[in-house]
């Protein structure tokens, strides 16, 4: 048995074994651990790159508890069951006839894990305070993995291979934290840094220590984000906090309620711009520019593959088991020719082609079921704060990533899934809680009104 397999048997012995002893409430237990151990990667893989990870645990907890329990538990969580249920349904059809067939259970299975999660979220998340301490277990994510990239930056490996951080030779220029390579880094951060920025510019909490909390997540995540130097998901996350800003700016029912944050901010970015700014202007410069140029190449081979298999595709994760064979002999010829048949750098072009233009039809329709119960959830009656603002922060963070996939091929990446499903259930658990408190309220209207006739009378 190899160590690290070891070591994953000792921490889930330690988070679901032994810590369970001596809590209280394990239901929010579980919930802190399902929005922060998935930054981890430690897990017992059984076959391609998938199996039993230490984030699954407590999701698996939370769905046991939430299905023994005598409150109703929905294994449907609308509107996003439809579509993925689709997309599941597809993804078994791209399977038949490929030359490995478990390849692509092995693929759905990481898309099954962001359903399930959505659907624990969707359960166990039943008041404010569960949806609180949902969005503060990611955020305290966040501080361990910027503490980590930034550690990166400066010294190199920590050595932390057991949570899955990468030998000290891989980490040259680039952080990576405990994440397979660094574009997975700088996309989970593009998705949860929205979140820390609206919890700390818009929401004053009364305790000082969340304040903290939001500030160092906020501030120590974008010097964590630098230094990844993804271009992508630095241009995906600067166009979102601008359009967050200005949605408060004409919103005044979302202005800030932290005064001194933004002064905080814009010292913080002159001092950082100024000490950096040559490196963040280099990224865009030659020294990148064959990066931009190979995609070209792997645009036209996708296109190839989606002609071929428009409706079915060449089966799921098979991309780069296939994509020789639609290559000229051009490209075949070229120096750069490994790098072409590498996947696309596009995830909606990739999902096209290893499922067919259904699939990536069906992929886009579940992200647009998502921003529908944000903008349900935004301009909901039931008025709270601390919700608003992790749902602006969760819908920017979903649409950061929506434009970094079109640069990218991620989504195949098991971390992003799961932040997927992490942010897709706060925005669906925020709708759930909001749609429960106005019921309540017309409810105790309701009962208002008929003791006043009932007096009148």
């Amino acid at each position: 048995m190899s160590s690290a397999k070891i070591v994953f048997i000792f921490l889930s012995a330690l988070f679901m074994g032994i810590v369970p002893l001596f809590v209280s409430n394990r239901r929010r237990y579980f919930l802190f651990l399902a929005g922060f151990l998935y930054i981890f990667s430690s897990g017992w893989i059984f076959y391609h790159y998938t199996g039993l990870m230490l984030a699954d645990l407590p999701v698996i907890a939370l769905l046991f508890t939430g299905f023994v329990s005598k409150e109703k538990f929905s294994w449907s969580v609308k509107p996003v069951t439809l579509p993925l249920m689709l997309f599941f349904l597809l993804g078994i059809i791209s399977s038949f006839g490929v030359t490995r067939q478990g390849w692509v259970f092995a693929e759905l299975s990481k898309y099954f894990r962001m359903y399930l999660i959505i659907v624990a979220v969707h359960n166990n998340v039943k008041s404010l305070k569960d949806f609180k301490i949902l969005v503060y277990a990611v955020l305290s994510g966040l501080i361990v993995e910027a503490l980590i990239g930034i550690y990166q930056w400066r010294f190199g490996a920590i050595g932390l291979w057991y949570l899955g951080e990468r030998p000290l030779e891989r980490i040259k220029w680039r952080t990576m934290g405990t994440f397979y390579v660094t574009s997975f880094y700088a996309n989970y951060l593009a998705m949860v840094l929205p979140v820390a920025f609206r919890l700390f510019v818009y929401y004053k909490a009364r305790d000082r220590r969340l304040v903290f909390l939001t500030g160092s997540a906020l501030l120590l995540g974008v010097v964590a984000f630098f230094t990844t130097y993804g271009r992508a998901p630095w241009i995906a996350f600067v166009s979102v906090i601008g359009l967050l800003t200005l949605f408060s700016m004409v919103n005044k029912k979302f202005k800030s309620q932290m005064k001194w944050a933004f002064p905080l901010i814009i010292l913080f970015f002159t001092v950082f711009t100024i000490r950096y700014g040559d490196k963040i202007l280099s990224q865009f410069g030659e020294q990148r520019h064959s990066s931009y140029e190979v995609r070209f190449p792997q645009f036209r081979i996708a296109q190839r593959m989606i002609k071929s298999r428009p409706l079915t595709g060449v089966g799921l994760g098979h991309y780069e088991l296939v994509s020789w064979d639609y290559m000229t002999e051009t490209e075949k010829a070229d120096e750069y020719a490994r790098v072409f048949a590498l996947m696309v750098h596009n995830t909606y072009l990739l999902i096209a082609a290893e499922m067919g233009v259904p699939g990536s039809l069906l992929l886009i329709w579940f992200l647009l079921s998502i921003f529908v119960v944000a903008i349900q959830s935004i301009r909901h009656k039931m008025y709270s704060p601390f919700i608003l603002n992790s749902v602006l922060g969760a819908g920017g963070g979903l649409l950061a990533i929506v434009v970094v996939f079109t640069f990218s091929p991620d989504i195949h990446a098991y971390q992003i899934l799961y932040q997927l499903g992490i942010s897709t259930g706060i925005i669906i658990a925020a709708k759930t809680l909001q749609d429960k408190a106005r019921t309540a309220k017309e409810a105790a209207q309701a009962k208002k009104l008929k003791n006043r006739y009932e007096i009148e009378r």
